[in-house]
């Protein structure tokens, strides 16, 4: 019988619900495969054994070597890094330890690539986790409700990603087929018969009604006290979602949707209510004093809704194989700190007036750090090659700073984020931009005047305008975070990397209907599901092209 890649995930973890060790709830003690009454009859007298696999959820999104072992395989985190260089925002030299070149030579496009498998295997075994949550526990109670809402706030999290990559924008045509959605009525058929890909509008029905459903279980929980704050360790309580995170999830689905005027009415009403809900319990914006050093590493920030926590006991975090290894250069022997260092792009990072705080988040075209980075990081860079480091490169990233603050920790344990308040901002200007671009324009002045750039004036007067102005932001604020690529395709831009500091191997300047931009389906999910078609677009890795001239976007 063949069974569907999306659950050939039981050969990298456990069947049933997964990743619960001894508390499995699909065999008895003797291994007797048991019914689903006798589930339910267990979850009603010991609510742990679904607790034990709701607290794994957040675990899967930072899967370390769960699918193969090559050291990109740590989850969403190296997602994030993958998505962001095979955009035009993040350049990197190339070189044998270059483990995201596929990314910046857009080879990775192919079935068969680590980097687009890394993508396809986190998000369906997530999905599965979650699956397996709601195929065994009713939202009869409020402690039930709880682990309902969860499990479908993390499922939908997952297809939104999905949505981004196999496919172009829900705008462009919403009848084009995307992925295979299962969920917990139908994940035993399509493990046995396979699953047909949705289309854009059957999957994003699906992701908004998951995330309607799981604001309502998690408000109804909540009224009667059971939250993440209550169900979890103060460590991780923001690994797990709550009210307002699935709000911003449903703002953010209602924006990439973007193509009637009611989608962006939702984006803007559910992001102002996440804001809402947010700042009722603290959250606020990073401030520009706060921004004077590196930050980004520590997922109790007031900024952050929802996050990654890197555990600093466990042995990941000492070696290679992290976020921070290939991001931030602050540890010693990460892939960074070996000459692959993360930069801005140079003519985003040029367009970024002097006065606007975050132009400190990189290092200048000569390499020479903001005169405002604290001296603990000043003598780091400058001390790069004593320390048998390659030597910081112009444009490197300084925004991800270190553990505590402090580079001289050599800690790959850095915590990562998910959802930030100024990201709830960024979706509430474009979306109230859609109707009135005027108040679009007042919400962004109102955000970055307040805690970037004190100097700011938002000029746009129409909705294209204001488009670009928040495209440019979100580029801006939400660089290193796994935004730009989604947003690049989004807002049907040309991937143009000229005049960006790139390799002349990797300068493209491709448009916007190039099938390059996506991911094939994966030749292992082809093999094993039999309704999935055809997995491949026919793609051709790019050319390079001259590295003369300037994109339109940076005029």
């Amino acid at each position: 019988m063949k069974k569907s890649n999306i659950y050939l995930s039981c050969a990298l973890a456990l069947s049933g619900f997964a990743f619960t060790g001894c508390l499995d709830l699909d065999q008895e003690p003797k291994s007797n495969i048991v019914t689903e009454e006798q589930k339910q009859e267990v979850i009603k007298g010991d609510p742990s054994m679904a607790a034990a696999s709701v607290a794994t959820i957040p675990s899967m999104v930072t899967a370390y070597v769960n699918n193969w072992s090559v050291h990109i395989d740590y989850g969403y985190p190296s997602i994030m890094i993958s998505t962001d260089t095979r955009g035009m925002d993040m350049p990197s030299a190339l070189g044998n330890y270059q483990q995201y070149q596929p990314a910046l030579e857009m080879s990775d496009f192919n079935g068969r690539y680590y980097l687009n498998l890394e993508f396809w295997y986190t998000f369906y075994n997530l999905i599965r986790s979650a699956n397996a949550v709601l195929a065994n526990v009713q939202p009869t109670e409020p402690l039930t409700k709880y682990f309902c809402g969860q499990a479908l706030a993390f499922r939908s999290w997952a297809y939104l990603n999905l949505a981004q990559m196999y496919q172009f924008t829900y705008a462009k045509n919403p009848n084009a087929p995307t992925v295979p959605i299962v969920t917990e009525k139908n994940m035993e058929e399509a493990a046995s018969a396979g699953c047909p890909r949705a289309t854009a509008e059957q999957l994003y029905s699906q992701i908004i009604t998951d995330l309607t459903s799981a604001i309502q279980y998690l408000t109804e929980a909540e009224e009667e006290g059971y939250n993440r704050e209550s169900q979890a360790e103060p460590a991780i309580v923001k690994t797990f979602v709550n009210v307002a995170v699935c709000y911003g999830l449903r703002a953010r689905a209602n924006l990439y949707k973007g193509l009637s005027n009611e989608d962006y009415q939702n984006a803007a009403s559910d992001a102002a209510e996440a804001i809402r809900l947010a700042e009722a319990a603290g959250a606020v914006p990073y401030s520009r004093a706060d921004l004077a050093a590196p930050q980004f590493y520590n997922i109790a920030d007031n900024s952050w809704l929802w996050g990654m926590y890197s555990d600093p006991s466990q042995s990941q975090f000492r070696g290679v194989v992290n976020f921070a290894s290939f991001m931030t250069g602050w540890t010693v022997n990460g892939y960074a700190a070996a000459g692959f260092y993360r930069c801005c792009n140079k003519a985003l990072y040029d367009k970024i007036p002097a006065t606007d705080v975050r132009k400190g988040w990189w290092l200048d075209g000569d390499a020479k750090a903001p005169s405002a980075l604290p001296s603990q990081y000043v003598n780091y860079i400058n001390n790069a090659e004593a320390n048998g480091m390659a030597p910081f490169q112009p444009y490197a990233q300084l925004k991800y700073g270190a553990v505590d603050g402090d580079p001289s920790t050599n800690s790959g344990a850095i915590d990562m984020p998910l959802m930030r308040i100024e990201e709830l901002k960024l979706i509430e200007a474009e979306a109230l931009g859609h109707a009135n671009p005027s108040e679009g324009a007042a919400k962004l002045q109102s955000l970055i005047k307040t805690y970037r750039d004190n100097e700011y004036v938002c000029n746009a007067n129409s909705w294209e305008a204001l488009r670009d102005e928040v495209w440019f932001q979100r580029r801006v604020e939400l660089w290193g975070e796994g935004f730009s690529y989604y947003d690049m395709m989004r807002f049907q831009k040309p991937l143009d990397r000229r005049g960006g500091g790139y390799n002349s191997a990797v300068v493209f300047n491709i448009e916007p209907t190039n099938t390059v931009l996506l991911y094939d389906i994966p030749q292992s999910e082809v093999q094993r599901n039999p309704q999935i078609g055809t997995n491949t677009n026919g793609s051709v890795i790019p050319s390079p092209v001259a590295d003369e001239g300037t994109p339109s976007w940076a005029n």
